[in-house]
């Protein structure tokens, strides 16, 4: 005998699929969450560590052990990742948030060396007087483009007579018999007098080669070596004449990281993941540079001590080859040495021009008793792997 059917037996069977639907389409999503969730968990962990490895590579000596420096390094990438899981956390809420926050707690403090706020359009008025000191600092590598190896000597010299800078610091400055410090000096304006010091100790006295170069509008009355070691000159320092003081200028450019362009390409590309080699090529840049860093930390502290030892105003510049969050940075500021990015910049800073615009590693420090700064500039230039870098300065009279 057949069953009739009422007329409601499609709508609740309609409602039944409905509600399976549903069913199967929550269970799905809690799935895809919850793996999420794991990946999420192993991201936190890598960031919490990484941030807190990082707040470590300021103060302990990579001498003793290097396992921080590379967190130092990468420290900002950290901690946007440690944003990112924070944020996560607080969208699922989960008491991994209360972790994440804390850790970025901790590490708030050194990404203030790396971002300054940048809340207004226009850069404030500045009052500038006759009395400002405008420095800039310029790793000008050899005043070749490396990619492709082009002469920017020219190109170089005009910007820099366009900055009208009292104190120019050059750092890789490589001269010749026909194109010397002289020429260069002679090419910009307010600048009187020059220096140049051989990277090389054995041709320190020699007027060619590539070295240091140091510009002024004030006569620089001495001038010594702040730090070498038998294959290099790391820093050299000059005391110039300003008025009725003598500043003491520390122009720096510290043990590099040792790693080829080769070297660089291949481990930050696509294919160091195909690369049967890779694991070993990996190594051997780590080593490198925990090597370098170590090195770095010496030379460091032999110039704070010049530094600390000064018995004129201080104002240290040049190429540190390290990031904010290291040691080397911590250790040449010892002397209450001031930051100008620090005091004056705005927004994300980079100086070097190349591996992703990721790393600060060019300075102007001032002594913070003795300067007020007033503005801060760097300049994206296509002369060299490093950006220029500049600042405007007032010198505070001793009481």
């Amino acid at each position: 005998m057949a069953t009739k059917r009422g007329r409601g037996d499609g709508y609740y069977q309609s409602e039944y699929s409905n509600a399976k639907r549903e069913r199967v389409r929550g269970g799905l999503l809690r799935v895809i969450l919850r793996g999420i969730d794991v990946v999420m968990m192993v991201a936190s962990v890598v960031a919490a560590v990484g941030v807190l490895s990082g707040c470590l590579a300021r103060v302990v000596d990579p001498r003793s052990t290097a396992i921080f420096t590379l967190a130092g390094l990468f420290y900002q990438i950290f901690y946007y990742l440690t944003i990112g899981c924070a944020l996560w956390w607080a969208i699922r809420w989960r008491k991994w948030f209360f972790a994440m926050a804390a850790v970025l707690l901790v590490g708030v403090a050194n990404v203030g060396l790396i971002w300054r706020p940048d809340m207004v359009r226009s850069t404030p008025e500045v009052e500038r007087t006759r009395d400002d000191i405008v420095m800039v600092s310029y790793n000008v590598a050899n005043f070749k483009n490396l990619p492709t190896d082009e002469d920017c000597y020219e190109g170089v010299c005009e910007w820099l007579g366009s900055q009208n800078a009292g104190i120019i610091a050059l750092q890789e400055a490589e001269f010749t018999e026909e194109r010397g410090v002289t020429d260069l000096r002679d090419r910009l304006p307010r600048i009187n007098y020059s220096l140049f010091v051989n990277a090389i100790p054995e041709q320190r006295e020699s007027r060619t080669g590539c070295g240091y170069a140091l510009l002024s509008t004030w006569p620089i009355v001495r001038h010594g070596i702040a730090d070498s070691d038998e294959n290099n000159v790391n820093a050299i320092w000059a005391d110039l004449k300003i008025g009725r003081d003598t500043v003491r200028v520390v122009n720096v450019h510290l043990q590099s990281t040792g790693i080829s362009y080769e070297e660089r390409f291949e481990t930050l590309s696509a294919q160091i993941v195909n690369d049967t080699l890779a694991r070993t090529k990996l190594l051997n840049v780590a080593e490198k540079m925990a090597e370098n860093y170590r090195i770095r930390a010496g030379e460091a502290e032999n110039v704070a001590t010049v530094v600390a030892d000064s018995p004129h105003a201080v104002v240290v510049c040049g190429d540190f080859n390290d990031t904010p969050v290291s040691y080397t940075y911590r250790t040449m500021r010892s002397r209450k040495l001031d930051d100008a990015f620090v005091s004056c910049g705005r927004g994300v800073e980079y100086t070097y021009r190349g591996l992703y615009d990721l790393f600060r590693i060019d300075y102007i420090l001032p002594e913070s008793e003795r300067f007020d700064i007033k503005e801060y500039g760097s300049y994206d230039l296509d002369y060299s792997d490093h950006k220029a870098i500049s600042a405007r300065l007032l010198l505070i009279e001793e009481e």
